[in-house]
């Protein structure tokens, strides 16, 4: 059964625990926000989620480098570690449950390879207490824990809605998706003025693996 933590409190105290702040994660969604307002109708449709997902993750590691987190992107996917080493956080877009304590999330978009083994090493976690590391790992933050910060707009009579979330997924879902949860930390909405859709908002975690053989 998933953990929901959506109270004020109970939200703070468990980010705390993580070494997190609800205004730490907020200041860089609203940074991120600011920038993506920037494009306009003549941008290629899928930038103004590209500049929110990539900047989500520039100002979460401005913002947290500074306390010791750091930086790393094995296998390309952009994570910030925490001191620890013990696990990290990446972004992705959500699903329109993003947010609600009471509905069940998934990431907008399916997700590559890379992405698919963090999810299993946070179930290896879980189910065994511990995660196998891979022989030979090269890059910084391969083979840790991951959680997820999810977000999703919305359309609201003002403006814009952002729901947001900090999830620990523990399984895959259908056609590539994330959609199940261990641990949820519901985030406060953040209202903008204006509305400017995501439309095809991407994020970069996504992709289609390839096989590739020889021709014989």
């Amino acid at each position: 059964m998933t953990v929901v933590h959506a109270e004020d409190i109970p939200v703070r105290d468990r980010l705390a625990e993580l070494g997190l702040s609800v205004e730490g994660i907020e200041g860089a969604l609203r940074r991120a926000e600011s920038e993506r307002k920037f494009c306009t109708p003549l941008d290629p449709v899928s930038l103004p989620g590209n500049i929110f997902w990539g900047r989500t993750i520039r100002f979460l590691r401005e913002t947290y480098i500074p306390e010791a987190w750091t930086s790393a992107s094995p296998s390309n996917v952009p994570l910030l570690v925490a001191p620890s080493g013990d696990f990290a956080i990446t972004a992705s877009s959500g699903s329109p449950e993003t947010g609600y304590a009471a509905l069940t999330p998934s990431t907008r978009y399916a997700k590559g390879n890379a992405v698919m083994k963090r999810v299993a090493a946070n179930r290896q976690l879980l189910l065994f207490g511990e995660t196998e590391a891979e022989p030979d790992l090269q890059d910084t933050g391969d083979g840790i824990p991951t959680w997820f910060l999810l977000y999703h707009q919305s359309k609201t009579e003002q403006g814009t809605r952002l729901h947001a979330e900090l999830s620990f997924p523990n399984d895959t879902g259908s056609r590539g998706k994330i959609s199940s949860w261990y641990e949820r930390i519901i985030l406060p909405w953040i209202d903008f003025e204006g509305f400017i859709p995501f439309v095809d908002d991407g994020d970069d975690q996504g992709g289609i693996d390839i096989p590739i053989e020889r021709l014989s």
